[in-house]
């Protein structure tokens, strides 16, 4: 393993050193060590504008706060001492630097007394261990520095928050507050012992010795999986679909890494782990004989069918709830009994809402009867939410959601094994496999992350009606694309014998 020079002075583990810890000791050293420039990705920094405007609606409850302005830790540290010192009962921002732990807090609410609330702020639905963790770190640091903790709370997204479109967003209604004192002192020692570990890591000449494995990916993708892969065996276990993390470690404990060490007849492995092994195994593709009679059996009139949506973390609509996904174009090429084709293609991508003309267009062309083949049925079972958010069109939702569809992903996924495809995630990674097609490798408004700035772009106040026009235009030709490689895999695997 390449060793490095250490940098200057102990580093002190934040709360971005402790999530990478906490991932992978591997990932905690190269950040110190040799760390790589992130690009970060449009909905990633989308959800930081987001978490900076949620921070700022929920501050407006404490009226009495006062935001420590310096960026550098230490800096900031000394600012926060001294609005303590001056008797500030609550602050932003404030930063304390101690036991090589420094950490930052969203709001902190002083009592008399040393003692403090603390809050959270983050625009997830949930509360989330690593939330917990977060919070606990920042209680470590507090009681270093003479402060005890009296309660700790998340105050996260509400679902159940109804938007009125126009209206500006009520922090009472929007953030739910959830009180995890318990929860984070039970924490506490456990994180303070991970942060002792987390040191002896960085105190290493060089990178922990460490397998990829499932956590590679969660709960972020980590930065470092390309530099760790060129370096992995050339079936790692990440190939095996549906592994769990206990399988995983058992494999580990065996000290198998590789697929090629797996026997396909091993207790335990599923059907789909099962085909994968052998499939690396003899080195050719192996198609199960019934995808074909799945196929056979779809009713016509089929509509090949592409969706694209976008999620809102933030309501913008009316009715619309935080967290909803809002469907704003799709494209449908429909084959009949007799061979004839109809294509059709909606998008809006204007600030209006898009959701009602879009189930009223696309269930119009559905109502014919027939099989709708997708890849992926959420792009219409997660259309139910609708029922609700836009109740005049709810007859049209319900037909929708009552339509016949095929997921082709789910189907090939479970009668398909490729040793070239890992997985089906991508459906232009598929075509070019399955199809030898490269045509969608570099196409943009295919993938989740293009779509989520095609369409921030296309609300942006102001901007031309030709650049919304060419927005629609690029997220159309990608649904397009969709739809027609949905007909070439359709046709493909049902004429295999």
């Amino acid at each position: 393993m390449k060793k490095s020079a250490k940098p200057d002075g102990a580093r002190s583990i934040d709360k971005r050193l402790f999530e990478a810890g906490q991932q992978c000791h591997k990932r905690l050293w190269l950040e110190v060590h040799e760390p790589v420039a992130e690009q970060a990705s449009d909905s990633r920094l989308a959800m930081s504008r987001i978490g900076a405007e949620l921070r700022d609606l929920a501050r407006t409850a404490f009226p009495m706060g006062v935001t420590i302005e310096q960026e550098d830790v230490a800096a900031a540290a000394a600012e926060t001492a001294e609005q303590l010192a001056s008797g500030a009962p609550v602050l932003f921002d404030a930063a304390f630097v101690a036991d090589g732990i420094e950490a930052r807090c969203d709001i902190l609410v002083v009592h008399k007394d040393g003692v403090v609330d603390l809050f959270e702020i983050k625009s997830g639905a949930k509360v989330k261990q690593r939330y917990v963790h977060d919070l606990a770190l920042q209680a470590n640091v507090l009681a270093a520095s003479g402060y005890a903790l009296q309660r700790a709370y998340l105050l996260h997204v509400n679902t159940q928050y109804s938007h009125r479109a126009g209206e500006d967003y009520p922090p009472m209604q929007l953030l739910r507050s959830s009180d995890v004192t318990s929860k984070v002192q039970k924490q506490q020692p456990n994180v303070a012992r991970k942060v002792q570990g987390f040191k002896q890591v960085l105190d290493g000449d060089a990178a922990p010795s460490q397998p990829m494995g499932t956590y590679c990916r969660a709960p972020f993708a980590c930065p470092y999986a390309a530099r760790c892969r060129a370096a992995s065996p050339e079936l790692p276990l990440t190939l095996l679909p549906e592994l769990t993390r206990q399988l995983e470690s058992d494999l580990h404990k065996e000290g198998v890494e590789d697929l090629s060490s797996i026997a396909p007849d091993r207790d335990g492995l599923s059907f789909r782990q099962r085909r994968t092994l052998q499939c690396h195994a003899q080195g050719e593709r192996l198609v199960e004989s019934f995808v074909r009679e799945e196929l056979k059996e779809c009713e016509h009139p089929l509509h090949f069918l592409a969706v694209a949506v976008v999620t809102d973390p933030l309501p913008v609509f009316e009715q619309q709830r935080p967290w909803q996904r809002t469907p704003f174009a799709w494209a449908l090429r429909t084959r009949h009994a007799d061979g004839t084709l109809e294509e059709h293609a909606f998008a809006q991508v204007d600030r209006d809402d898009p959701r009602g003309a879009f189930v009223k267009s696309l269930s119009r062309k559905l109502e014919v009867g027939g099989t709708a083949v997708v890849w992926g049925e959420e792009c219409l079972t997660e259309l139910r939410p609708l029922l609700d958010s836009i109740p005049d069109e709810k007859a049209s939702v319900r037909a929708l959601l009552g339509s016949d569809h095929l997921d082709l992903r789910a189907l090939l996924e479970s009668t398909v094994f490729d040793p070239a495809l890992p997985d089906f995630s991508s459906l232009a990674a598929v075509v070019a496999t399955l199809l030898d097609d490269p045509s969608g490798q570099d196409m943009d408004g295919l993938d989740a992350d293009s779509r989520f700035a095609l369409v921030q772009k296309a609300r942006t106040p102001r901007v031309r009606a030709t650049t919304r026009e060419a927005i629609a235009a690029t997220v159309t030709d990608a649904l397009k694309w969709q739809v027609a490689q949905l007909s070439a895999l359709f046709d493909s695997f049902a004429s295999e014998t």
